[in-house]
C-alpha cells in the first residue's frame, strides 16, 4: 500500500507541474494569438490547434487532480444522513462502480488512439495525432488509480474492529 501511495503523491506532483505549464502556455499563446488578430490582422497558423489540445491535456490533469483531492463531481446527500458504518458500504459500492466505469473508460480510450495510430494521422509539424490524444487513456488511467486507491483504504476502514460495531 505504501508504493502505491507513494505513486499517487509522485503522480500528484508530475500533474500540477504539467497544469501550471499548461495554463501558462495557454494564457501566453492565447493572448499572443489574439494580439496578432486584432492588432496585426494574421494570426499563427498552428495555434488554434495546439490550443485545443492543451486544454484536452489540462482538462484530463485537472479530472485527475479532482479526483484525488476528493473534489470531482459527487451526489452525497445520503452520506450526512447515514450512520459512519453504511457510509463506508456507500462508500465501497460508489467505489467500485467508479472504478469499473473508468476501466471501461481507459479501454475505450485505448481504442481510440490505437486506431488514430493506425490512421496514421498528423498534426501540424507532423506531430502524430494520437501522441496528443494519448493524455485520454493516461487520465483515466490516473483516475482509475486514485478510485482503486480510495477503495482499498474503504476496504481497510471497513476491516477496523471500530467500523463494523
Amino acid at each position: 500500500m505504501g508504493l502505491l501511495h507513494w505513486l499517487d503523491h509522485w503522480l500528484a506532483s508530475l500533474e500540477r507541474a504539467l497544469v501550471v505549464l499548461l495554463l501558462t502556455g495557454l494564457l501566453g499563446l492565447g493572448l499572443l494569438q489574439v494580439i496578432e488578430r486584432n492588432v496585426l490582422a494574421s494570426g499563427i497558423f498552428w495555434a488554434d490547434e495546439l490550443l485545443q489540445h492543451m486544454v484536452l491535456w489540462l482538462g484530463f490533469l485537472g479530472a485527475s487532480l479532482a479526483t484525488r483531492e476528493h473534489r470531482h463531481l459527487s451526489i452525497d446527500v445520503l452520506s450526512h444522513f447515514l450512520p459512519r458504518r453504511w457510509q463506508l458500504w456507500l462508500d465501497l459500492l460508489i467505489n467500485t462502480a467508479a472504478l469499473v466505469m473508468c476501466t471501461f473508460f481507459v479501454q475505450a480510450a485505448w481504442g481510440l488512439v490505437r486506431s488514430e495510430y493506425t490512421a496514421g494521422t498528423v498534426l501540424t509539424f507532423g506531430v502524430p495525432a494520437w501522441l496528443a490524444q494519448s493524455v485520454i487513456p493516461l487520465g483515466f488511467g490516473a483516475i482509475t488509480l486514485r478510485f482503486a486507491l480510495r477503495l482499498v483504504g474503504t476496504l481497510c476502514q471497513l476491516a477496523q474492529p471500530k467500523a463494523r460495531a
